[in-house]
């Protein structure tokens, strides 16, 4: 767990990956690519349908 505040905000990860480090986290990131992760897949077609012209 790691909480960050912004002025009266307070945000709290409960993630493991924000204890990672940037390594940890891109190795992580291909291997739950690689593992076809649903969740990393739907996230990343959000983004890109973010950025496609209509």
């Amino acid at each position: 767990m790691k909480e960050f505040k912004y002025g009266n905000t307070t945000v709290i990860i409960h993630s493991p990956l924000v204890l990672m480090s940037a390594e940890e986290r891109k190795e992580w990131f291909q291997k739950e690519w690689e593992k076809g992760n649903p969740v990393l897949k739907q996230i990343a077609q959000a983004v890109i349908d973010c950025y496609r012209k209509e």
